[in-house]
């Protein structure tokens, strides 16, 4: 199995929802210094670590990524961790649906100046709850953007979702042989796809941002 090159984080906001986080996080800390200064210590650390837990298990991360060029694609196969916080588990429990895009990015390196971006392409898959049959629907998973997938288990439908299973991208001009390639590759919870009540809630709050960050991953030959 190929190991990536050093991940290159990147905290990925949409909007302004930055300068958001940043004062949900003020409320939250207000709470707990008052709390604090109350002597209610318990309190304080109670709230401390239900903070710390909530952001915890909220997380993406693109754990493998085996890409590899032939001549008229790139082909992708690895594995998404997507871990959801309670916060978008109790959403879509409740019949709301959840997109997770998957940005990919192909690069040729190059010695002296920046590395070229030679092409990008975006997945979309679909997350939903049916209350009637209790499973849990996947859209987008395979090529065929009708087919819909159902798993009984959380869990399990998050696997599937995660999985890239020789994705085969088409390229759009012929690559230089003699040049060495790699793949960034970003998984994140679409915001700007849930129903509009619910954005300023998403915005607002450390529980929605869920984001890989970019990896990078050489890419065979």
């Amino acid at each position: 199995m190929p190991q990536p090159l050093p991940y290159r984080y990147r905290l990925v906001f949409q909007g302004n929802s930055a300068s958001s986080c940043y004062r949900d996080n003020r409320v939250w800390m207000g709470f707990i210094m008052r709390a604090y200064r109350r002597s209610n210590w318990l309190t304080a650390a109670t709230l401390i670590a239900a903070l710390s837990v909530s952001v915890a298990d909220a997380e993406f991360t693109v754990t493998n990524v085996e890409p590899r060029l032939t001549a008229e694609a790139l082909v992708l196969s690895g594995a998404l961790d997507l871990g959801l916080s309670a916060k978008v588990e109790e959403a879509l429990s409740k019949g709301i649906p959840m997109d997770v895009i998957i940005d990919i990015s192909l690069y040729r390196e190059r010695p002296v100046v920046w590395d070229a971006r030679i092409q990008t392409w975006v997945l979309r898959r679909r997350i939903s709850y049916h209350a009637l049959s209790r499973q849990y629907l996947l859209m987008g998973h395979r090529p065929d953007a009708a087919a819909v997938e159902s798993f009984v288990s959380l869990q399990v439908a998050l696997t599937s979702m995660g999985s890239l299973d020789e994705l085969s991208f088409p390229l759009s001009r012929e690559l230089d042989s003699d040049s060495n390639y790699y793949v960034e590759v970003r998984a994140s919870l679409d915001i700007e796809s849930l129903p509009a009540p619910l954005r300023p809630v998403a915005y607002t709050s450390l529980a929605w941002h869920l984001s890989s960050g970019w990896t990078e991953w050489h890419v065979q030959r």
